[in-house]
């Protein structure tokens, strides 16, 4: 296969999952089928879809990604157990106190997420500057402090401006950390992304992973997906690639 033509079948392929109706409820489980979704190509199939995707957030059925470096992507509540068992606390309650010990995270996200945990409800930035003082915060502050707690799934945003513990918000999901493996987690998104992007190189799955896994977990992956006979080696402009055997997997624990 060559580049264009996988570039023609990714076409047919994202053209096939495409809703015929235009709904929240479409939209919704079109992200289900993509998994991960950006605001620009949901916008380009409907005028309405961001006010649809924020009330998606607001309902947990969907979930904001700030794991790419300046690209926001959304993804199935489904998904997200697998995520964030790549990129997650295994102890969400107390881990950031050491991180930010650490310099993993600032003292002031540490600040922010014990806010949050404390909160009977979302917060934003203004009522953040109020808990913690309008004289010693600024808002933009409180907005870099949420942005460093965002890409390790801390918090997620829950409505326009507005931010809730994951822990609090859906704490079955961190429970996952006890339940599904890093080797089942990679598995499990690999082979999502070679049902909707049909073929990919090793080199191009761990280009696009790169903010949640490791080379070597990419590698390891599609060893065991292999092994499993869940992919099949094809030829991409003469490089070794993968694709499923069929439409969809189970994840190899």
């Amino acid at each position: 296969m060559t580049g264009e033509e996988l570039q023609q079948a990714r076409a047919a392929r994202w053209q096939a999952l495409q809703p015929d109706h235009v709904s929240s409820a479409a939209l919704r489980a079109w992200v289900r089928e993509i998994g991960f979704a950006e605001l620009p190509a949901l916008e380009a199939w409907a005028l309405e879809a961001p006010a649809w995707v924020e009330a998606e957030l607001a309902a947990l059925h969907l979930i904001e990604l700030a794991v790419w470096p300046g690209v926001h992507r959304y993804v199935p509540v489904e998904l997200l157990e697998y995520i964030y068992v790549a990129v997650g606390d295994r102890h969400p309650r107390s881990d950031f106190r050491k991180q930010a010990s650490r310099g993993q995270i600032s003292w002031l996200a540490a600040e922010v997420f014990e806010q949050l945990l404390a909160a009977p409800g979302p917060l934003g930035p203004a009522d953040l500057r109020e808990r913690l003082g309008t004289e010693r915060t600024s808002l933009l502050g409180l907005e870099r402090a949420l942005a460093e707690l965002a890409p390790s799934l801390k918090v997620i945003r829950v409505g326009r401006g507005i931010w809730r513990p994951l822990v609090l918000a859906l704490p079955r999901v961190p429970a996952a950390m006890d339940q599904v493996s890093l080797a089942a987690a990679a598995a499990a998104l690999v082979s999502h992304w070679l049902d909707v992007n049909i073929c990919d190189t090793e080199a191009g799955i761990a280009a696009y992973f790169a903010p949640l896994l490791s080379r070597s977990r990419i590698h390891d992956a599609l060893n065991a997906l292999e092994t499993a006979r869940q992919v099949t080696i094809d030829t991409l402009d003469g490089q070794s690639a993968f694709r499923l055997v069929t439409a969809k997997v189970e994840a190899p624990l």
